[in-house]
């Protein structure tokens, strides 16, 4: 299937470049500040995916897994992702492979952390010329011409680095993260440097009694001429049910809603766009799961962040 490509703004990705956010960040930790390697005390395994105005040919969909693990020796946590953007299926496609480094620093006996971590990333993106067409590549008795003169798909590799910091004390955190810091060439057709990104969090655990738990989570990302600031609240009822809401700044909601054991995670949710002028383009999903491992000391006392 051919697509008549808005996509081709994507094809210089320089002047409108913008990364992929996932909503629901507490399932996707390491993508939201790779600061989190290792704060689950042992192994997790978190799986995202995003699936971005599913009823239109150029929908966008975004699958993200990661494995983090906290090394005790060097009280510092490891995590390997790997990720994969698609536009258009399959017409502009970034496959990204991270691994990050996590130092732990525990100050005021436990009660104070910091975390600085530096995150490497190999990066491939592809372009799939033979789904890009324009009105003047089609003649009218021949139908398409062939619009490239080169191989019918372009490739590019790069290296990227990012680095993360985020500080706990007791149930607050704050977090910040600047992405592609040294902004690597990822133009198709021609130069074009990858944007820097920065992202910034701050949120707060507060106990409502033996069966209730809130976590108010305030996000801001930008990244050239895109900002978006996310606010949400997280409720865990009964140790196990996780439910969630929140408001983006392009009047935006979400609503999330999953279940909690011991050893995995499962939730799912929409996102949607109240005055968006297409019901087509409005809709967003998103599907998460986690599985993880804690030594016993860990398991008995459960970090605010892993609740969720």
């Amino acid at each position: 299937m051919r697509y008549i490509a808005v996509l081709f703004l994507g094809l210089h990705v320089s002047v409108q470049a913008q990364d992929p956010v996932f909503t629901n960040a507490q399932q996707s930790l390491v993508a939201l500040n790779p600061s989190f390697a290792g704060s689950n005390g042992l192994i997790r395994f978190q799986s995202n995916t995003r699936m971005q105005w599913m009823s239109l040919p150029g929908s966008y969909q975004t699958y993200y897994n990661s494995l983090d693990a906290f090394i005790k020796p060097m009280n510092g946590g490891f995590a390997l992702a790997y990720s994969r953007d698609d536009q258009a299926k399959g017409t502009l496609v970034t496959d990204r492979i991270d691994l990050t480094y996590a130092q732990h620093f525990n100050l005021l006996d436990k009660k104070l952390k910091i975390i600085p971590s530096l995150q490497v990333s190999v990066f491939r993106k592809t372009l799939d010329r033979r789904k890009v067409v324009f009105g003047d590549q089609i003649e009218p008795r021949r139908g398409f011409t062939d619009p490239w003169s080169s191989l019918p798909t372009q490739s590019k590799s790069n290296v990227d680095f990012s680095s993360g910091l985020i500080i706990n004390y007791n149930h607050f955190y704050l977090g910040t993260t600047v992405f592609h810091f040294t902004q690597p060439d990822e133009g198709l057709q021609g130069p074009s440097k990858l944007p820097l990104r920065s992202s910034s969090f701050i949120s707060y655990n507060f106990k409502i009694g033996e069966n209730v738990l809130l976590n108010p989570i305030l996000r801001y990302d930008q990244q050239q001429n895109f900002s978006n600031i996310q606010f949400n609240v997280n409720a865990l009822f009964l140790k196990h049910i996780m439910v969630s809401t929140g408001y983006r700044n392009n009047n935006t909601i979400n609503a999330f809603a999953g279940f909690r054991h011991p050893y995995f995670t499962v939730s799912g949710g929409y996102e949607f766009a109240l005055d968006n002028a297409s019901p087509n383009s409005s809709g967003t999903y998103e599907l998460a799961a986690t599985l993880t491992l804690r030594t016993k000391e860990n398991r008995k006392v459960v970090k605010d962040f892993e609740r969720w």
